[in-house]
């Protein structure tokens, strides 16, 4: 995360600076917040980065040239794309479309941040844009999954039994092992 110290607009193209720009690069996915600016708050594909001057670049449609200006509290994060819908579907065995393929898309959203933010929370300093290996992608994808077939249940798989069923046992478990945590430390 890197607070924004400064944000222009020309040509609908977004100049940020920012206090720390390090670790950001060209093709990057981030989210902008507090700008002021609907436009250009919200989710961005980075186009430049340079990290000599702290400067990031990103293009925007239709909006008004803006002057230099410093927004009160504005930060961008990068957003962790480890996994795509694509490797979700491998997963569940179809592709959706339509209102499930925005489900998909947001239970996608919602692993790829779960699994770097446990990480994170476990010691490790992962690349949001790169995954750090196999078993932390699959680790992903089962959680993403795991989201993509709740939908419209309570607390676990939908069932539409008289009986209660209860959920498989496991799962949860084998994702925390593929992510590499909820495992003892030493100091």
């Amino acid at each position: 995360m890197a607070s924004i110290t400064s944000v222009s607009c020309t040509d609908d193209i977004v100049s940020v600076t920012l206090d720390d720009a390090t670790g950001l690069v060209a093709g990057e996915r981030v989210y902008i917040f507090g700008t002021g600016y609907h436009k250009l708050d919200g989710q961005h594909q980075l186009d430049t980065v340079d990290l000599d001057t702290e400067v990031v670049t990103y293009a925007v449609h239709n909006q008004d040239d803006l002057a230099a200006f410093t927004p009160a509290s504005a930060t961008l994060v990068s957003q962790v794309t480890w996994i795509d819908t694509d490797d979700v579907a491998e997963f569940i065995g179809e592709t959706p479309t339509g209102d499930d393929l925005t489900w998909l898309e947001s239970c996608t959203a919602a692993a790829n941040e779960f699994a770097y933010h446990r990480r994170e929370a476990a010691g490790y300093d992962d690349n949001p844009t790169v995954v750090p290996h196999a078993s932390v992608r699959l680790g992903t994808m089962l959680y993403a999954g795991a989201l993509y077939r709740e939908r419209g249940s309570v607390d676990s798989y939908q069932s539409f039994q008289d009986l209660a069923i209860s959920a498989p046992i496991g799962s949860m478990g084998q994702i925390m092992r593929l992510l590499g945590i909820g495992r003892m430390a030493i100091g």
